[in-house]
């Protein structure tokens, strides 16, 4: 009873997949649902799916491709992958879902000549035989899609590429060989574009899985504040474009187009194109090179967090994805989890961005076959106990065999213990600092590339006695002082071996101190501090005078080991962003007992 209720519940919010009831059948060969009562042989787990189905088509399928006319006139590249049935070889044409992606990278090919539906990660082609169709659109401007494009990777976000996603998904649920029920795919921009198709609430868009895309976009462009001034190259003017005339001249004509020419004409609709959008130091910056008034101050308007309520609104349900060893597309997973209240999974492994075929060779999890269990779920009924399961699915690092992939109901983890390790000499440790006058200084080196950024200050624990388990969000205090009136902070952690190896997975932070002021953030932050970053914010240091920065730290899970060492390395320059300065400022970090500086660890407990 409780359980019908339940579901009941979830159909009055909407919540409820796109079906009538729930079962535990498995899908027919034209989409509906087919009668299976034998459950012996069935598993359905986190990266692991047997028994609900077999592939029904053959796995040779059909690439067509066409334009689609979106609402202003302007048509788009689209490729379909439709399934062929096995004996006749002949393409299907009864209603099936379909999983959508819109690129910014080529919707044919990618990785060279490798076809995108195979290759990108989520390798949604894969799932054609198992009953879905899959489309793949090229953003308008780029490619073989025609019209206008700011901003390359992000130009989803630009006025007249807004409705785009919604057009495109309206569309598909109206062919004749589609059943309506929507759903997305996509990693980093590709994963942000189906956050972006939310925010349109289109009405048939059940579905997303959205890999390795941002939240909050300035934290994401430009992590701690730490812009490059407007004379580095990758912030200049961009008004010449060999990055679109690379495009241009990769992009395949839809089918028909033998001579090229509407390919040509797409191609000449995409004059003006701007690369990026130019200068735009600060959060609430006009940026440069963007002309629309409506999108100028291109960090707020091109951030999901800005459209939270319109993407709560859409309901679509979202699969969350992310991997420890990336940089800071790694927030991005955990802050959308945690703000919406659409039904919502999230998972996290130990690859680099997008890096899940890294992923399956080293643990065996298929991402695939997760968006196959979460798609069934949704777009066809399939009760394979998915949104049943805990919420949360990460590995750890250095975890014993079998039991690196974890589970949890939430993030973070209920039982973390925030715990503080004070910065002494040399050190870190449990117990704070009881002198007076306790600092480390050193002069600025300005040639630390994300290669090397142990050049800096050394902090590290005594060798562990017992193992010590770091799930979680850092964060750290740090009070300094330098003889300029600004500088760059980059925290980053590493875990030490016996042998002096030092392994870290993008476990750092960073901040600019004159925008160290703190805000109370407009969304759920997870309790981190957060910085407004706006131009009224700037505070310059006061040569010699301490100031505390406060500033969090990507998150990670990891086991210490017994014997290793946790290591705190404090750098002060970056060569992709921090402004030179002739000579180099010396900086001071304070660890005395009216200056506590500390890195907070979120600690788990052994049970």
């Amino acid at each position: 009873m409780r359980r019908y209720a339940f579901l009941m519940s979830l159909v009055l919010c909407g919540f409820a997949p796109a079906f009538e009831g729930v079962n535990t059948n498995t899908a027919a060969k034209d989409g509906s649902i087919a009668s299976n009562s034998s459950t012996a042989n069935r598993v359905s787990k986190p990266g692991e799916y047997t028994g609900y189905g077999d592939a029904i088509y053959d796995d040779k399928y059909e690439l067509t491709s066409q334009y689609v006319q979106v609402s202003d006139g302007t048509k788009l590249a689209m490729d379909l992958y439709r399934p062929k049935d096995k004996s006749t070889g002949k393409v299907i044409d009864t209603k099936l879902p379909v999983l959508w992606m819109h690129t910014p990278y080529n919707r044919r090919y990618s990785n060279g000549k490798a076809l995108t539906g195979e290759s990108y990660p989520g390798t949604a082609a894969k799932l054609v035989k198992y009953g879905y169709v899959v489309a793949i659109v090229d953003f308008r401007g780029l490619y073989a899609s025609y019209g206008h494009n700011v901003a390359f990777n992000r130009g989803e976000w630009f006025t007249a590429a807004r409705l785009d996603a919604y057009d495109i998904t309206e569309w598909l649920a109206k062919q004749q060989w589609s059943n309506g029920n929507i759903g997305m795919w996509g990693c980093s921009a590709t994963g942000g574009s189906q956050l972006q198709a939310a925010t349109t609430a289109p009405p048939h868009l059940k579905a997303i899985f959205p890999m390795s895309c941002e939240f909050d976009a300035y934290p994401f462009r430009v992590p701690g504040g730490m812009a490059p001034d407007k004379s580095a190259s990758n912030n200049a003017p961009s008004k010449v474009q060999p990055g679109q005339t690379g495009r241009d001249a990769a992009a395949e004509p839809v089918d028909g187009d033998t001579d090229r020419s509407q390919l040509n004409q797409a191609i000449a609709d995409h004059a003006g194109t701007v690369e990026n959008e130019g200068y735009a130091p600060y959060r609430d910056s006009a940026a440069e090179d963007i002309t629309d008034q409506k999108v100028r101050q291109w960090w707020i308007k091109s951030s999901p967090h800005s459209y939270l309520d319109r993407i709560k609104a859409s309901k679509a349900a979202m699969y969350l994805a992310a991997n420890w060893d990336e940089g800071t597309t790694k927030h991005g997973a955990f802050f959308t989890f945690n703000n919406v209240t659409n039904p919502a999974k999230l998972v996290v492994g130990p690859g680099g961005h997008c890096g899940w075929a890294a992923v399956q060779k080293q643990t065996g999890f298929d991402i695939t076959v997760e968006e196959r269990r979460f798609f069934d779920y949704w777009l066809k009924g399939i009760d394979n106990g998915i949104m049943k399961e805990d919420r949360v699915y990460f590995f750890t690092y250095n975890a014993p065999a079998g039991s690196e992939w974890r589970s949890a109901r939430q993030w973070p983890l209920p039982n973390e213990k925030r715990t503080q390790y004070y910065l002494m000499k040399n050190a870190l440790s449990t117990t704070g600092p009881t002198g007076v006058d306790e600092q480390d200084e050193t002069t600025v080196e300005y040639d630390v590339t994300p290669a090397n950024m142990t050049k800096g200050l050394v902090y590290a624990t005594a060798p562990l006695g017992a193992d010590l388990q770091v799930t979680g969000h850092p964060t750290i205090n740090l009070w300094v002082s330098s003889t300029a009136a600004d500088g760059d902070f980059i925290a980053t952690i590493q875990d030490v071996a016996q042998d002096g190896t030092a392994t870290s997975y993008n476990v750092n932070g960073r901040i600019r101190a004159s925008l160290r002021k703190l805000q109370e953030a407009p969304y759920n932050n997870l309790g981190l501090p957060w910085h407004g970053f706006y131009e009224a914010d700037v505070t310059p240091l006061r040569p010699g005078k301490p100031a505390e920065l406060v500033f969090d730290v990507l998150p990670i899970s990891m086991i210490f080991k017994a014997g290793h060492s946790l290591q705190l390395v404090i750098n002060f320059a970056d060569t992709r962003s921090t402004p030179r300065l002739d000579p180099a400022p010396k900086v001071t970090i304070y660890r005395d007992s009216i200056h506590r500086s500390y890195v907070t660890l979120p600690i788990i407990e052994a049970r």
